[in-house]
């Protein structure tokens, strides 16, 4: 039976192999998002008094880390807490991470979601599924464009799936069959479908892989499947389960799960598993499906039990990012205003295509107007058919795009690329052909 949710939770140990360095750091100082001062509390919460205040410029040692906070002592012996989300860590290993470059691709699989990361000494995939463009072998879109970008690419460390449903696990077993798999994570949450049958039958033939999820740790459980293209009974093998301690994934890199949950929600987005990548001193926060409540518009408040409302109840500070890779494609159920100041970012990067969910297609007009007032959208959509004057210049029937061409699906023409570089934070289009 699924164990209750656990989200934003008190961290529990994971093993030597996962554990992070605490910081590779000595110093903490305001990052550049501040203009008058950081504010140093008692405690690691706002609700905490104010000891002091950081100012741009100033720096304090790091003596500690909580999640969300680090503990830091001034140059005059104040001991005191102040938010990650406004300062950066720096000194041991300073100089070295603002040289650091990492990518994020958001790649364009018709209507669905795939993210794929590369930095130094690390290679990360969030999501791989489509409703539409269901290519495998080599004509897998996802496949295709790693293998573009990361030619030389045999091993992804870590696979994320954010919850059972097609749009966001349909091209994962090929990944499998294609590349070493290191980790794989997931809330636990089973669908008895035939795409989730053959990821956990993928997962669990894969050799050598480490399987977190948020149910237990270190024990075995069974799925029976029935389905007509996919069948039989799979023993999982759980690793450490997942939790809040921040897993290390490369040099200056780090990977949060702010919300993870097994409980068998009616609907799987309800399990949605959210990342934040802190990639040097630059944030991702990769939301999945994570829903905010009904089709409302932004300015309605999260409803009470969806992620967005969890998520700023427990751990608003945690959300803050540069950049948003947008939740449900853009969907009025997601992106409640109150959600999207938390995470204050300057780039939105929505995937989505002409598949229609529930006779909407996304993203929603409103969401997209309201995330154009807080800075620069990209949308995996623009040149798909439903949205062309011209079906000569649709994605559709394009004749040169990553994965097959001209094929009359959508998807492999409007992928884009996030680059981040020390303090620079860059994204653009990034119209691949193979």
């Amino acid at each position: 039976m699924m164990q209750s949710a656990r989200f934003c939770a008190a961290p529990l140990l994971l093993s030597t192999a996962l554990a992070p360095a605490m910081a590779q750091a000595d110093d903490v100082t305001p990052s550049e998002r501040v203009s008058s001062a950081v504010l140093v509390r008692k405690g690691p919460s706002t609700d905490t008094a104010i000891l002091a205040r950081l100012r741009p410029g100033d720096s304090a040692s790091i003596v500690g880390e909580v999640p969300g906070w680090y503990e830091i002592e001034l140059v005059d012996g104040t001991r005191g807490y102040v938010s990650k989300a406004w300062t950066v860590a720096v000194g041991d290993g300073g100089a070295t991470l603002a040289g650091k470059r990492y990518r994020v691709h958001i790649i364009d699989v018709g209507t669905g979601l795939a993210v794929f990361v590369d930095g130094e000494g690390f290679a990360l995939l969030y999501d791989a599924g489509s409703q539409d463009d269901l290519h495998d072998g080599d004509e897998n879109r996802v496949i295709a464009y790693i293998r573009a970008v990361r030619p030389d690419l045999t091993r992804i460390d870590h696979l994320i799936l954010s919850h059972p449903h097609k749009d966001h696990l349909q091209l994962m077993p090929d990944v499998f069959r294609r590349f070493e798999i290191g980790h794989v994570w997931e809330s636990g949450r089973v669908n008895k479908t035939d795409g989730y049958c053959h990821f956990i039958k993928a997962a669990m033939a894969e050799p050598g892989v480490r399987y977190h999820d948020a149910i237990a740790s270190n024990t075995t459980r069974t799925v029976t499947f029935s389905g007509s293209g996919c069948n039989g009974s799979v023993t999982v093998r759980q690793g450490m389960m997942m939790d809040a301690v921040p897993v290390a994934l490369g040099a200056g890199a780090k990977m949060n799960f702010l919300y993870r949950d097994a409980r068998n929600y009616a609907d799987p987005n309800g399990n949605s598993v959210v990342v934040r990548l802190d990639l040097g001193i630059k944030r991702v926060l990769l939301a999945g499906d994570a829903e905010g409540g009904e089709r409302e518009l932004p300015a309605e408040p999260p409803q009470a039990r969806s992620i967005e409302a969890k998520l700023l109840a427990c751990c608003a500070a945690d959300l803050k990012s540069d950049l948003l890779v947008v939740g449900h494609h853009g969907s009025l159920t997601s992106s409640r205003s109150a959600f999207l100041d938390a995470v204050g970012a300057s780039i939105y990067a929505i995937s989505s295509g002409p598949y229609p969910y529930k006779r909407a297609r996304l993203p929603d007009t409103e969401i997209v107007s309201e995330l154009e007032r807080r800075g620069r959208v990209l949308r995996t959509d623009r040149s798909d058919l439903f949205r062309a004057n011209d079906d000569t210049a649709s994605c559709e029937l394009n004749p040169r795009k990553i994965g097959p061409d001209a094929d009359e699906t959508p998807g492999g023409c409007d992928n884009i690329l996030v680059t981040i570089s020390g303090q620079r934070i860059e994204a653009e289009y990034s119209n691949l052909a193979d």
